[in-house]
């Protein structure tokens, strides 16, 4: 007679962000409850592999992964999980002045704070909108990189859940001539400066911001500034730094952190790279070769949003 295996623990969590401001995730794994929630905030559920029903509003509403049930503040509900059977999901919970502030950079008429369904089937590019801020809550991601994957879903989001959105596109204007003194800010104001910061450097907001550094230079902001990093590193190391040296002065949480940036972006991590280097430096060529596999994560430097951008 064969012994099924115990159930996962059920796992809670809560997570947030001191340069996030006005966001919190409420992370739910292996959860059988059901859950009786009444929040302050506007909150937007993603389940992974929960399947059930939420009693909403007086109804009762299906949801299963590949879904979001979106919940006003100060409304109840009551999720129920189907016969009882474990689940996972995330919920984004954004507080009211964040998403007001987030129309009101977007759209390009005032409209009100409402989402435009109860439960609503997500496009792939908005569900890996919602997974990519989920995955950077929890890494070494810079601050700038937070702020930047939180504005990229917030346009989706506004997009497909908020009731009278418009889909056209803000033009950017002048914003685009305040980019060159973002990118000096880059250079000039360290290795660690934010969005906000940066935005507020020339006078815009930070959805614009973003947008408009985008289009000028093909990178967002933050993808930018990791490619100082990456510079400075070499540099670094190439005179002879340690890699963990190397990590501290280039703004990187520690060794590993580096390491995966500097492979992703180099090819060869950066002891790969200290060592060629100093070899090389026997050879009046110069030249060297290190075999590495290289990486590439696109999704770092370009974003499904941007195929609606004039070139």
């Amino acid at each position: 007679m064969s012994i099924a295996p115990p159930s996962p623990p059920e796992v809670i969590g809560f997570r947030r962000s001191p340069g996030l401001r006005g966001v919190e995730v409420l992370d739910a794994y292996h959860s059988a409850r059901d859950w009786r929630v009444i929040g302050d905030e506007f909150a937007v559920a993603v389940p992974q592999t929960w399947h059930g029903e939420v009693r909403y509003r007086g109804f009762l509403h299906p949801v299963e992964p590949g879904m979001a049930f979106c919940n006003q503040p100060d409304e109840p509900l009551v999720a129920m999980p189907t016969r009882g059977r474990p689940g996972s999901f995330n919920v984004l919970l954004i507080q009211r002045p964040l998403l007001e502030e987030w129309l009101s950079e977007q759209q390009a008429r005032p409209i009100r704070a409402e989402f435009s369904a109860v439960s609503k089937r997500l496009s792939a590019g908005l569900l890996c909108k919602f997974r990519r801020l989920f995955a950077s809550l929890d890494s070494s991601d810079s601050t700038m990189q937070l702020q930047s994957d939180a504005l990229e879903l917030s346009e989706s989001l506004i997009a497909e859940l908020i009731a009278g959105a418009d889909d056209a596109k803000l033009r950017d204007g002048p914003a685009i001539r305040g980019t060159a003194r973002m990118r000096e800010c880059l250079h000039e104001e360290g290795l660690d400066v934010d969005l906000e910061t940066l935005a507020s450097k020339v006078g815009l907001s930070r959805f614009q911001a973003l947008r408009a550094f985008k289009r000028r230079y093909g990178l967002p902001p933050h993808a930018y500034q990791l490619c100082l990093r990456i510079c400075r590193a070499r540099t670094l190391l190439g005179a002879g730094a340690a890699p963990a040296d190397v990590a501290v002065r280039c703004g990187f949480v520690d060794q590993s952190h580096l390491n995966r940036h500097f492979k992703r972006h180099v090819g060869v991590t950066p002891m790969q790279y200290a060592n060629a280097n100093n070899n090389a430096k026997g050879r009046s060529s110069g030249v060297y070769r290190v075999i590495s596999p290289l990486v590439e994560d696109r999704a770092e430097f370009t974003n499904s949003s941007d195929a609606g951008l004039e070139r």
